[in-house]
């Protein structure tokens, strides 16, 4: 538990940081950047016409991400880089994916599924990237868990034979 403590700590300091440097100048210029290079890749592959929609509540799903790599224990400087440069790429692919959705549902709110799929990504993206980690935390839950099954199982057997510890 005292190992989780400035984990958790870390991960609340970059987050809040990272969110800070969005609200103040961060989401706009990520939605020129978008602006510019979205109606391209669209084009490219075969969308004509689409453009990025107003759907920027949930370009923010980045942060999380970006602080569970920095602050997950255990992951190597390559695996954590690689993973940061990979994830990202991807949810800026999602985040063209995101606004295909407005071409087809317009209501004031983006429908339940990719919402969903939206908030979920950056928590599935860590797991993928900082597998060799996540797994062993796992196993080891998994082991304590057996552990402590079988004590209880042999505290059974003893019962059973009329041995007392």
């Amino acid at each position: 538990m005292r190992r989780a403590i400035p984990v958790v700590l870390g991960f609340l300091v970059v987050t809040i940081t990272l969110t800070w440097f969005w609200e103040e100048s961060g989401r706009l210029l990520y939605g020129r950047f978008l602006r510019n290079v979205a109606p391209p890749i669209y084009d490219a592959i075969g969308f004509d016409g689409a453009r990025v929609g107003a759907f920027r509540q949930r370009y923010i799903n980045w942060v999380p991400f970006v602080g569970l790599m920095v602050v997950t224990p255990g992951l190597s400087w390559r695996r954590r880089l690689g993973g940061l440069a990979g994830g990202l790429f991807l949810l800026f692919a999602g985040h063209l994916a995101l606004n295909l959705t407005e071409r087809v549902h317009k209501a004031a709110q983006l429908p339940f599924v990719p919402s969903l799929v939206s908030d979920a990504l950056p928590f599935v993206l860590w797991i993928l990237f900082a597998w060799p980690v996540v797994s062993s935390w796992f196993g080891s839950a998994l082991a304590e868990i057996g552990g402590a099954m079988q004590d209880e199982h042999d505290g059974d057997d003893a019962d059973a034979t009329g041995d007392a510890p």
